[in-house]
């Protein structure tokens, strides 16, 4: 049992205990894999240093609210087409693991840009450790969260995330009433990473054919990213000179809001 690893003993014990049981499986630590690079780093607006041996994941009950969470990475086996699957864990100042895994999914890499991408296949944006909750959209997190995610899909590959979990349910609005889906939170997420398309793979079946998801692409080169970028901004222009939204839909109000920003950006200014 690797047990010199500081990120594994940095948690809590039942944590520690619950990684262990995991590691017994199909699991293992991330080692040199790519994801390794998130393993015991601080999900936070503003970067740390992963955990060095015998460092606590913190201490100070007055640290800002971005250093107060680590991730903490698992990888499983290779699916048959040669994907890795992995799961994401969130561990608090104490210590303590999410309830829940932050997220599962899988990660492929290969010679050809479009061989690059990562998949959420179950993303819990809400994460409940003991008697408190953070819910990483509230506090700003989920983007640094994508921020470290967003290499593993370099230009030409592509992010996907599924929509059908509860804490996705703003997404799953906006994108079933058929607003743009850059203007859905996932989508907004996705587009400040570098995401400049989107395919929506909405399957009615579910079953087999896996949860709802969306599907982020990055430009490949320059002129790829003007092409997308002018065909974004059509649609989004094109939404808002549309007739304005019911009084009371909540979700076309979000869905301009955010076509809003992500236009500003595309201009030059913040998004």
């Amino acid at each position: 049992m690797p047990l010199e690893d500081p990120v594994l003993n940095a948690l809590a014990p039942e944590g520690r205990a619950r990684i262990e049981r995991l590691l017994a499986k199909q699991w293992s630590l991330p080692d040199r894999h790519a994801l390794a690079r998130l393993h015991g780093v601080s999900l936070g607006l503003r970067d740390a240093p992963p955990l060095r041996s015998g460092a606590p994941f913190g201490s100070a009950k007055d640290r800002p609210q971005d250093e107060r969470y680590r991730l903490f990475v698992l990888l499983g086996p290779k699916n048959n087409v040669g994907s890795r699957y992995f799961q994401l864990m969130l561990a608090d100042e104490a210590g303590r693991l999410g309830e829940e895994a932050l997220a599962l999914g899988l990660h492929s890499s290969g010679r050809f840009p479009a061989h690059n991408w990562i998949e959420l296949t179950q993303y819990r944006a809400v994460q409940r450790f003991g008697d408190s909750t953070v819910d990483l959209a509230t506090e700003g997190l989920d983007l640094a969260l994508f921020e470290k995610l967003s290499p593993l899909a370099p230009d030409g590959g592509h992010m996907m995330v599924e929509y059908d979990s509860p804490s996705q349910r703003v997404t799953e609005r906006v994108l079933t009433l058929g607003y743009p889906q850059a203007t859905s939170p996932l989508g907004y997420l996705m587009f400040r990473v570098g995401c400049r398309s989107y395919r929506d793979w909405y399957i009615s079946e579910g079953g087999r054919e896996g949860p709802r998801k969306l599907q982020g692409f990055k430009p490949w080169t320059d002129g790829i990213a003007c092409e997308k970028e002018e065909r974004l901004r059509q649609e989004l222009a094109d939404f808002l000179a549309s007739t304005k939204t019911e009084f009371g839909d909540e979700w076309g109000e979000l869905a301009r809001r955010t076509a809003g920003k992500v236009l500003a950006a595309l201009d030059g200014g913040s998004p």
